[in-house]
């Protein structure tokens, strides 16, 4: 039995899949075992994933009908025989310390999650054009339960929607998977997560590559994002409840989420793609602000540290204007995709 399960969810990524494998090869730590998840590839990405699993026996290779990688990590999850669990995206790649540097920390502090920092990088033409260095909470210690209730605002700004930032005690994620949606299960899963485990420590370094590229589930068009948002407002919701985070203090704690996923829906709705009439896209609009309660939390709001842009879309947001973001988005976003080529 390796300490390590590494899952990588799989799906037509030829171009990028060895640089993110080998870097999981050549870690420092050896204890561990890779489980590729090919979801259905039609390109090479699943024979790539054979081959690997020939020349190191501590790859495992799952081959899946096509479902999505939430499925392809719950199958994971099922196959894995660690005692920790990690996830990589198979268009990203890790230093070669990071394995043994979290399973260090998390040793060190008995956790059952660490939370560890990233570097962006955003690629265009197959190089990398710019990296920002994103650096885990500043947290001296690791925090129990019950600290992270007390410190609840400096937690949550800083509570990560990405799975790929997380490394887990495998007990600790237990019977919980991902929800089976295309938009947000990573931040659903890690809410549930920690809503139940009992410590959380921080690895301050950005030893995981995030590859940022177009063309991602979150970056077009498709109709059942909607509903994922709205569930993922009802998660974050409950992780609150569950750590006891009274009325007042929670809609502070929440105004900036339902405003960025109501923000989201309408960024959705801008996508070429979508073929809906504005009439049509005003009522599905008018429906969400219902159902995310979004002007119970407009007075909360904070524009620290947002762009210019940002800025000027939660203003047109507070005062009810956007109308004005459904006919001119779609402008402004074939702009911005002819000048990303």
């Amino acid at each position: 039995m390796a300490e390590v399960s590494i899952i990588v969810p799989v799906y037509q990524v030829e171009k990028y899949i060895r640089q993110c494998v080998d870097s999981i090869l050549v870690q420092t730590f050896t204890d561990f075992e890779l489980i590729l998840v090919d979801d259905g590839s039609k390109d090479q990405s699943g024979q790539i994933c054979d081959e690997y699993a020939e020349m190191d026996k501590r790859v495992k290779v799952i081959h899946q009908k096509n479902g999505g990688a939430a499925a392809a990590r719950n199958n994971g999850i099922s196959y894995a025989d660690g005692r920790y669990l990690c996830f990589v995206d198979a268009d990203d790649w890790i230093e070669d310390t990071m394995i043994e540097k979290c399973v260090f920390q998390m040793k060190e502090y008995d956790a059952d999650v660490l939370r560890h920092g990233h570097t962006m990088e955003l690629w265009k033409d197959g190089k990398c054009v710019n990296e920002q260095k994103k650096n885990a909470p500043n947290f001296s210690k690791a925090l129990t339960h019950r600290q992270i209730t007390e410190e609840m605002e400096k937690f949550w700004i800083s509570c990560s929607n990405y799975v790929w930032n997380y490394f887990f005690k495998k007990e600790a994620i237990g019977q919980i998977r991902f929800p089976e949606i295309k938009i947000s299960e990573d931040h659903i899963f890690v809410l549930k997560v920690l809503e139940n485990c009992k410590k959380i420590c921080f690895l301050s370094e950005e030893c995981y590559h995030y590859c940022m590229r177009m063309g991602s589930s979150a970056n077009r068009w498709q109709e059942e994002g909607i509903a994922c948002q709205l569930e993922m407002v009802q998660s974050c919701h409950h992780f609150m409840d569950q750590f006891g985070i009274e009325t007042e203090r929670k809609m502070r704690l929440l105004s900036n989420i339902i405003i960025n996923a109501y923000s989201y829906v309408i960024y959705l709705l801008c996508f070429s793609e979508c073929k809906w009439s504005v009439k049509e896209k005003m009522t599905r609009i008018v429906e969400v602000r219902k159902e995310l309660e979004v002007d119970q939390y407009t007075s909360y709001v904070e524009s620290t540290g947002l762009s210019i842009g940002d800025r000027i879309k939660q203003k047109l947001i507070c005062l009810r204007q956007e109308k004005l973001l459904i006919l001119f988005g779609p402008i402004f976003m074939k702009v911005v995709r002819k000048a990303s080529g």
